[in-house]
């Protein structure tokens, strides 16, 4: 699926791709793009879904990741007064900003937060760059996957494969992720990489 020499280009922050706007190797064509993928996204009935396009608060992400779910996710844990407190069983994607390409999988969240203003007090979220076992998703996902799937190919994009994302890098280098040491780089390493 990738070269050596697009790998490469990538771990050292430049797009590749031959479909728009990735042939532009323009960071803000491709925000933009992303930007439209999240609006088209939405419009999937009973989809609620967050990104995350501020980099974690600090660092580069060589992502934009995507918290998609339905209000039958959500499961109210516990309530006092105004605080309510919510576990949310849903989907992460992580579109690459880099390569028309994109993981999937699924995530556990929990949130406190007052009822009253909708400022969220405490909360726990997990990544699919922990793992590559992440990159699965159950059977209770599937219909939704699909949906996903078909517009992420309107807009160009590919999910990759486990047997690609599990491939060992083979060549020497230094990707600026947390998750993983240069001995033990992945193909996935390189295309999804976040540097506090």
């Amino acid at each position: 699926m990738f070269t050596k020499e697009e790998l490469k280009q990538v771990i050292s922050g430049e797009a590749i791709g031959h479909v728009f706007p990735y042939h532009t190797n323009n960071p803000q064509e491709i925000e933009a793009h992303i930007r439209r993928l999240f609006y088209h996204l939405k419009r999937i009935p009973n989809l609620i879904i967050e990104a995350e396009w501020d980099h974690f608060g600090s660092g580069y992400a060589s992502f934009v990741e995507l918290y998609c779910y339905r209000k039958e996710d959500v499961t109210v844990l516990e309530e006092w007064r105004d605080i309510q407190e919510i576990q949310i069983n849903g989907m992460i994607i992580n579109v690459c900003r880099l390569a028309p390409v994109v993981i999937m999988g699924e995530d556990e969240r929990s949130r406190k937060y007052r009822k009253s203003t909708g400022e969220v007090l405490s909360g726990g979220s997990g990544t699919l760059l922990d793992g590559l076992h992440r990159l699965q998703l159950t059977e209770k996902f599937k219909c939704l996957e699909q949906q996903i799937i078909q517009t992420l190919e309107e807009f160009d994009y590919q999910v990759l494969d486990q047997k690609v994302a599990e491939l060992p890098l083979d060549f020497r280098t230094s990707i600026a992720t947390l998750y993983r040491d240069s001995r033990e780089y992945k193909v996935m390493d390189a295309l999804f990489y976040w540097e506090d």
